[in-house]
């Protein structure tokens, strides 16, 4: 038959602290740059989707008006617009090297002349990811 542990045994058991999660922003550390950057992350993201919601909409219009006679779509000529803006290497397909050199030019222009580009960045990521 076992004893009962002893005071003694209680106080000198170690102490088994379970991680806490940790906020990817902290609120006693967010600086000027992580403000901006997840108010404009926050930005994007919301304007984003309202963006993809209105071209979805005008293609489903643009279909139904042309099925039915109303309006005839050259979809040649917008696809020619399109890899006009999008093919950065002009090798007549949009890749995903296209939009990451857009995406950094993107980026640069949020970035240009300022002095705390890491820390909008990180601010920038976590608006984009949690707003």
């Amino acid at each position: 038959m076992e004893r009962p542990p002893s005071v003694q045994d209680i106080i000198e058991q170690p102490v088994v602290v379970s991680p806490q999660k940790q906020s990817l922003v902290h609120k006693g550390e967010l600086s000027f740059g992580t403000l901006l950057g997840l108010c404009t992350g926050y930005f994007l993201k919301k304007m984003g989707r309202l963006f993809a919601i209105m071209i979805g909409m005008g293609f489903v219009c643009l279909q139904y008006m042309s099925a039915k006679g109303y309006v005839t779509v050259h979809w040649d000529r917008m696809q020619a617009g399109y890899n006009k803006q999008m093919d950065v290497d002009q090798d007549g397909r949009v890749t995903v090297r296209d939009v990451q050199s857009k995406w950094r030019k993107f980026v640069d222009l949020l970035t240009k002349n300022i002095q705390f580009k890491s820390t909008f960045l990180v601010g920038l990521y976590a608006g984009i990811r949690f707003g």
